[in-house]
């Protein structure tokens, strides 16, 4: 599904990517120097509270990118793995990787951890896609795989309320919420509703202008045969005006003329139809287009959760 040869040759991507990962997950983290094949080994801090006691690992983390190439990584990749968890004083090694370890890999590394005291473990391109297609690194897809984002089918997992559900589908992360139903029928209406606002985002050049839209959750009274969508806006703040007063003007004319004219008022399928309402928010952000730009921060979810679970507009 994720082409790792969108993540650049040098392997500099990759280190970047599974830093993030480890970050999203709440572990510490820290570089070491460069290594022999000057890419940069991660040290990342697990810290485990038990029932009984606590213990803490110290995990040193090496990358190999050889997407490009195809290879798989072989047995020559663990010659120094020993010397290099004692130099980082490390008690734990990953390797993540983008393409599969060989065999004779997999039995050297049985080997090593039976005669020394180190924990072994790997991420190859498998283990890999599977970690972030979890709910906290769906936004790194979109980030170091654009191509591949657009081939994201639909994922999506229950949340601690019945008919309450996050969804990634695509670009997109996004809740999902049903008025009556325990358990969600179909994806056909929603990723209609997804297009719709894909068209409109190239009808009108949202790109170009430095602008995006990201649907943030769906709500759908299945009483009536009603759908509310809720969009962002996102622009940069460079281009917004600094006067409070006419920014607060501007985003309400923004969050109108989407609301009310660009976007459509039912959603069809198959020759049949239902009523589609959308709840437009203008936000202008800081750092708009840059490496540390996230469209799916926790700002955008957290404060509507119940808004999104209940179908109520956000105002």
């Amino acid at each position: 599904m994720l082409d790792f040869k969108e993540l650049s040759m040098d392997g500099t991507d990759l280190e970047r990517l599974v830093r993030e990962i480890f970050v999203r997950e709440g572990y510490e983290t820290h570089w070491t120097g460069k290594g022999p094949d000057g890419g940069r080994d991660l040290l990342v801090i697990e810290k485990v509270q038990g029932p009984l006691s606590n213990f803490e690992r110290t995990w040193l983390v090496q990358c190999k990118h050889k997407a490009y190439s195809g290879k798989s990584v072989g047995r020559e990749e663990s010659q120094s793995l020993v010397t290099d968890c004692k130099s980082a004083k490390a008690d734990g090694y990953l390797l993540v990787c983008t393409t599969p370890l060989t065999t004779g890999l997999l039995t050297t590394y049985k080997e090593l951890q039976s005669n020394w005291n180190i924990v072994i473990d790997y991420w190859d391109d498998v283990k890999l896609e599977d970690r972030l297609l979890k709910p906290c690194n769906f936004s790194l897809i979109n980030q170091f795989f654009p191509q591949s984002s657009n081939n994201v089918g639909w994922k999506i997992y229950n949340t601690h309320f019945p008919s309450f559900w996050t969804a990634h589908y695509k670009r997109g992360f996004l809740y999902l919420s049903s008025r009556l139903s325990m358990h969600f029928k179909t994806v056909t209406y929603i990723s209609e509703i997804y297009d719709y606002l894909q068209e409109v985002y190239q009808e009108l050049d949202l790109e170009v202008n430095k602008i995006d839209l990201q649907l943030r959750a769906i709500y759908y009274d299945d009483k009536y045969t009603n759908y509310l969508a809720f969009v962002d806006f996102l622009g940069d703040i460079k281009d917004a005006p600094e006067n409070p007063f006419e920014l607060k003007e501007l985003k309400d004319e923004i969050e109108t003329a989407f609301r009310d004219d660009l976007l459509p008022y039912m959603v069809e399928v198959d020759g049949g139809g239902a009523s589609l309402t959308w709840d437009v928010k203008a936000y202008f952000v800081q750092g708009y287009g840059n490496d540390g730009y996230d469209p799916h921060g926790k700002e955008y979810y957290t404060p509507y959760i119940n808004n999104f679970r209940h179908g109520y507009s956000r105002g």
